[in-house]
């Protein structure tokens, strides 16, 4: 019988080690895709974005690739600047979260055990509340823009890089080397900067690639709730919100925008299983 297990182990470790590894491609390719749109729409889009001289609701022909909306704006035009959108909210938000997330974290398991718990209360309490609602009350408060869906998204995904935060360096400060460091006389800063941070971010990069598809996900449904990124700014949400209406005349106006927000997340999602079997020691110790 251990045998048996022993070998089944032994093919697994290389399946899952392949699995990870297709994953990981997978998921980059999605992602690059996404970003080269990106880039692409800072430089060139085929027309203005608020041009409406294409015709309503046009189909697709050699000068309109994706056909045109209901007000005669070219439909290619829009999901390209949506992919720079998706890009600035996902990156801006996962930035926000992670440092004020760190910077929390680090606090709560460096501090007493009291400011521990009232810390660790407080994030247990933001993880429960709902992400879209929390960054719909932000939102609400500072009015729908850019900036705002970021710093709500951003605000609302820190809780849970925080709370990881706060384990990992809890666990990293019961080594004998950091108490050892102690005795030498590092100062808690330097014990910060030198044994928790360098020890810190592979596991903080897999719930950051995931908390990066949440937070496209997020901002357009911010932006079909009428919370996002205002006009002229053509966010995925808001072209699903404003093609409701024609889709069964321009079904392309809503199947597009839809099927770029699902590349996005699933490949953010493949990302962060493929960094997970790579990064993760434990995982690799299975193998």
């Amino acid at each position: 019988m251990s045998a048996v297990m022993t070998q089944g182990a032994t093919v697994r470790g290389p399946r899952r080690r392949a699995l990870g590894s297709i994953n990981l491609v997978v998921g980059g390719i999605l992602l690059g895709v996404i970003l080269l749109a990106a880039i692409v729409s800072i430089f060139w889009t085929p027309f203005d974005p608020a041009d409406t001289t294409g015709g309503r609701l046009a189909d697709p022909d050699g000068t309109h690739w994706a056909g045109t909306d209901k007000l005669g704006r070219d439909v290619f035009t829009q999901l390209l600047i949506g992919a720079r959108l998706a890009i600035t909210v996902g990156i801006g938000s996962v930035l926000i979260a992670a440092v004020l997330g760190i910077l929390i974290g680090l606090l709560a398991g460096f501090s007493t055990r009291w400011v521990d718990d009232a810390l660790t209360s407080l994030l247990d309490i933001a993880i429960a509340f709902p992400t879209l609602l929390l960054a719909m009350l932000i939102v609400a408060w500072r009015g729908a823009s850019l900036d705002s869906a970021i710093i709500a998204i951003g605000l609302a995904g820190s809780a849970v890089i925080a709370r990881l935060t706060r384990v990992v360096t809890q666990r990293i400060l019961a080594q004998d080397y950091v108490t050892a460091a102690r005795i030498a006389g590092t100062s808690t800063l330097g014990i910060a900067r030198e044994h928790v941070l360098p020890n810190l971010w592979p596991t903080l990069v897999v719930p950051a690639a995931l908390q990066f598809g949440g937070a496209v996900l997020a901002e357009a449904s911010l932006s079909y709730l009428g919370l996002g990124s205002p006009p002229p700014n053509a966010s995925w949400g808001r072209l699903l919100q404003e093609a409701q209406a024609t889709v069964t005349v321009a079904p392309l106006s809503a199947i597009l925008p839809g099927i770029l927000l699902v590349i996005t997340v699933v490949g953010a999602n493949l990302l962060a299983d493929g960094l997970r079997e790579k990064l993760d020691p434990t995982l690799r110790r299975a193998q």
